[in-house]
């Protein structure tokens, strides 16, 4: 997807009115430190540091709604405690209408409690009212919604199988967004049967929800369309979005019209609130009429950008722009593994090769990479890494190794970069089989480390004339 697209999309954004409906949860994180084992039992003993409490759930939806500068009402329900009441606290300190909200005595607020250390979770422990699907709250919940449909641009349905996504509530509210002409989404439950969101305008289940739902193995990519294809027969949706953790998400309007989007994240820290981070987003694009692929894509972008983070975390616009301006140079500088599998499937490019220390980048540096692109081909440029050149200059290089492979890889004719520890690139040489390999017109008369490589692969040498630098 051309990045430029990307961000033309995001400064066209316009403040939009979103109504999410949903089970309204309360996050609690304990954060802390074990520094020894329960003398009552086998168990680390968690010396706490510090509590704090999100939204979570369908409010963790409409919290990202609202940093994505719309407003939002959420509909769901919470109980007249003191959970209940930290809940619209919270809503009242984000701005965030609670006019959508039901509360009651007999319930009692979903909170999921969260014991955390050292990046990694150790704990959760969950508090919540279980409620039948067609419970008395449904009536309460829909007089709701009614009432505000008029004023809303789309309408997300965000469903953890709690008891606040009835059947009738789902069928009245795409019945009633249709009548309108403005897009519904839904996060569906587990285990619910995908033909109670008949009609709607996108669906977002997991892997594991997929695979529940048509009892297909999502295995590989065959098996993947198949179960978009049965998902969207069923629940009859404009199209389908199936996350696939680690290996990115489907995008599936039809046979003939599906991608396979990677996930690009620079670390993974914690998964939870990916999917609302998705499906917020793709809310906010779809209700300013962006096209469900671009919709898509950038929707996929903030949900790796909320993996980064540890712990249920809102991704704003900023955060997203940032990461698709930089995500050229990103996927510029490889490994030489993901280098070779792109190799093997581009084929009859050519391929020119030349490496260096590259510190220090002058103009010298930019006229000699200039001078290549009157080359034919791919240009990919080797950099030794900073190991190497301590190794080797016994000093280590002004700029480290990832400074130079970005300023690398944003000039315009460079298609790769990528970094080699080696003490020259003989190894890269006979793995890549360049075409052409460039040097400087000064290493004309000079032994070249890497000839005998050069001389195996069958590949061209180019001099480039020497500039001062």
């Amino acid at each position: 997807m051309n990045k430029s697209d990307l961000i033309s999309v995001l400064n066209r954004i316009k403040r939009k009115n979103i109504l999410v409906i949903g089970d309204i949860m309360l996050d609690q994180y304990i954060w802390g430190d074990v520094e020894r084992i329960s003398p009552e039992g086998p168990i680390p003993v968690l010396l706490v540091e510090k509590e704090e409490f999100r939204l979570g759930g369908a409010a963790n939806v409409a919290v990202n709604i609202k940093y994505l500068d719309c407003n939002v009402i959420p509909v769901g329900l919470v109980g007249k405690d003191h959970t209940g009441d930290h809940v619209l606290e919270i809503f009242n300190q984000l701005d965030i209408s609670t006019k959508g909200i039901v509360a009651s005595e007999s319930l009692t607020t979903i909170v999921k409690q969260r014991a955390i250390t050292d990046q990694q979770q150790l704990l959760r422990i969950d508090y919540e009212s279980r409620l039948p699907a067609n419970n008395g709250y449904q009536k309460q919940l829909w007089n709701k919604i009614e009432s505000l449909v008029p004023e809303i641009d789309c309408v997300v349905i965000s469903d953890y199988a709690k008891g606040v996504v009835g059947h009738d509530i789902v069928k009245k509210t795409i019945s009633a967004a249709r009548k309108k002409n403005i897009p519904v989404i839904c996060d569906p439950g587990k285990g619910v049967d995908f033909s109670l969101y008949k009609g709607i305008t996108a669906i977002k289940p997991n892997r594991f929800e997929s695979e529940q739902a048509t009892g297909i193995s999502l295995d590989d990519e065959k098996s993947i369309l198949n179960a978009a294809k049965k998902l969207q027969e069923s629940c009859q949706a404009g199209f389908v979005i199936i996350s696939l953790d680690k290996d990115g998400i489907l995008y599936y309007q039809n046979q003939n019209d599906y991608r396979f989007i990677e996930s690009k994240v620079p670390e993974v820290y914690d998964v939870t609130g990916a999917g609302d981070s998705l499906i917020s987003t793709l809310a906010v694009l779809l209700a300013n009429s962006v096209s469900p692929v671009l919709s898509t894509y950038i929707a996929n972008i903030a949900a790796g950008l909320e993996t980064s983070h540890l712990g249920v975390v809102p991704v704003p616009w900023s955060e997203i722009l940032k990461q698709i301006s930089e995500d050229g140079l990103h996927r510029k500088i490889i490994k030489l593994e993901q280098l070779l599998w792109e190799q093997k499937n581009n084929g009859e490019s050519p391929l020119v090769f030349t490496n260096g220390y590259f510190d220090n980048i002058s103009a010298g540096h930019l006229r000699f990479l200039l001078e290549i692109s009157n080359l034919p081909g791919r240009l990919v440029v080797a950099i030794n890494s900073d190991s190497c050149i301590n190794r080797q200059k016994g000093s280590f290089p002004l700029l480290k190794e990832q400074d130079r492979a970005r300023l690398l890889a944003s000039i315009e004719n460079v298609h790769h970069v990528i970094i080699f520890d080696d003490d020259d690139a003989s190894s890269l040489i006979r793995s890549l089989k360049p075409d052409t390999v460039v040097k400087g017109e000064n290493f004309k008369n000079e032994k070249i480390p890497e000839m005998d490589a050069i001389d195996e692969v069958g590949a061209k040498i180019e001099y480039i004339p020497y500039f001062s630098w």
